[in-house]
Parts: C-alpha cells; structure tokens; sequence
C-alpha cells in the first residue's frame, strides 16, 4: 500500500483478517504441516487413504483380494504377504463340542461343498457306569436318523489284564445305529479317544460310510482294549451331521471335533 513519510509499523495478521475459504493448498508450502496440527481421529481411512499400504505401516502391501478361499500369508522368501490356496488334503478345522452328563452330543451343520471327507476326533468319552456300548448314528436336516437302516463291524483286542491278547468280530445289519466299541470306564481319566473319518455325507447317490479307531482302558487299568471298526448308513440322501451317545445313561466327553479334509 502506497504511504506518504514514514512507513507504518508492521500489524500482526489476526484470523478475523482472513476470510473463510480463501486459503487453498496452493498458498501452503509444501512439508510444512506438521503432525501436532492434524487433530486426533479426523482421518477417514475409508476415504482419505488410497493405494497400496505397505506392511511397515500396518498394511498388507497388497493391491486386491485373492480368489474364492484363498488364505494370507508370508511368501517362502519372507519378503511379503501373498495369497495363496491351502495345499490340498490339509485339514480345516471347522468346530468342536463337548458333554458333560448329557444324553447325547451332535456336530451338525458343519458339511458343505468344500469338503468331501471329514475327519473327527473325541478325547475322553466315558458313560455314567463301565462297559457301556457307544452308539453313532448320523443326522438329516438337524434331526438323529434311528430308522434300522444301518450296518457296521467291529473288531476288538485286549491288550492287557489277565485277557490280554484275547479279541471278539462283531456285525450288525439293519440295526438302528452303528456300533462304535466299548466305553469300558466310567471314569474321565480313561475315557475312550476316537479317530473317525466320514465319507461324502452330502453325497445323494451314496451310503454314508465312517471308519474309526479307538482306545480305552477299565477304571482300574486291568484292562486295555483296543479296536476299529466302520459303519454305514443305507439311504443315499445327503446329511447334516453325526451324533454320539451311549447305549444306556448319559455321556461325558472333554472334546468332540471336526475337520474337513480339502478338495484337491
């Protein structure tokens, strides 16, 4: 501003000398915001972030999702995140259960398209007394089949105790549930394991076939059985799940799980 004599003392510049909106990014030297004047919590990271996150800054370093049940993971030179498939046969651990003094524990719900072959696992079954017989039979649309439609076989050996070495075949056809050995304790420190697998269960031109394996020991450790087995169920629609029970009295069990095996 032009002046006549003397020039006038600087002003210090104040807000209200600034009209709103008038300041844009080009009158902003560039570097020169500062952390300390973002307030907290004003960034939109839907928004405002765009591109590509680096790892070091809590990112994946990845510009796009992978395919259909892909997982994240370290790349074989640990130098980045990849997506990548599961190896094929692997196991995906899909849900567990439990009992205690109930009639009855059922995994239902958990077979789907992804799966064909499922493997199951029970650690410590016992019953309310010993040498009580476990019972499996499958389910449909949430709901225990006990239609006579199953068969199964059983083998058994002794493996200690004054039998030991001793062993017993069993069968049965069109029974109402498939026979899955002897709980021979009705005490938690020796309940029976189980290694079951089951095969295409939502299969609809197929009987429902499951293998298992077990081991279990008498209250007190006179006895050692060990046995295998398999059972089927002869009606070809798809099911929903497997229930385990006793052939009389309630049941305990420390866990029940299931795992799907992949497709290749």
């Amino acid at each position: 501003m032009p002046f006549i004599g003397n020039k006038p003392a600087a002003v210090p510049l104040t807000s209200a000398d600034i009209a709103d909106s008038i300041i844009t990014s080009a009158k902003i030297v560039d570097a020169t915001i500062a952390n300390a004047d973002i307030a907290n919590s004003t960034i939109n990271l839907t928004t405002k972030v765009t591109g590509t996150l680096p790892v070091a800054n809590g990112g994946t370093g990845l510009a796009a999702l992978g395919t259909s049940l892909q997982v994240l993971r370290t790349n074989t030179g640990a130098t980045a995140l990849e997506f990548a498939t599961p190896a094929s046969g692997s196991y995906v651990f899909l849900g567990e259960t439990s009992a205690s003094n109930v009639s009855s524990a059922s995994l239902d719900g958990y077979f789907t398209s992804s799966y064909d072959i499922y493997k199951i696992f029970i650690d410590g079954l016992y019953g309310a007394s010993n040498d009580v017989g476990v019972r499996i039979t499958f389910n449909k649309s949430g709901t225990e089949q006990t239609v006579a439609d199953y068969a199964g076989s059983l083998f058994y050996q002794i493996a200690t105790g004054s039998n030991a070495g001793s062993s017993s075949f069993d069968a049965a056809f069109a029974t109402t549930y498939i026979f899955g050995a002897y709980s021979n304790s009705s005490s938690s420190q020796n309940g029976t394991c189980f290694d079951m697998t089951l095969y295409h269960p939502l299969g609809t031109n197929n009987n429902k076939v499951i293998t298992f394996l077990s081991s279990n020991t008498t209250g007190d450790f006179t006895r050692h059985i060990i046995a295998m087995g398999s059972g089927m169920h002869r009606v070809q629609s798809a099911i929903s799940g497997i229930t385990i029970k006793m052939g009389s009295g309630n049941m305990y069990a420390r866990k029940i799980k299931i795992y799907g095996v992949k497709n290749t």
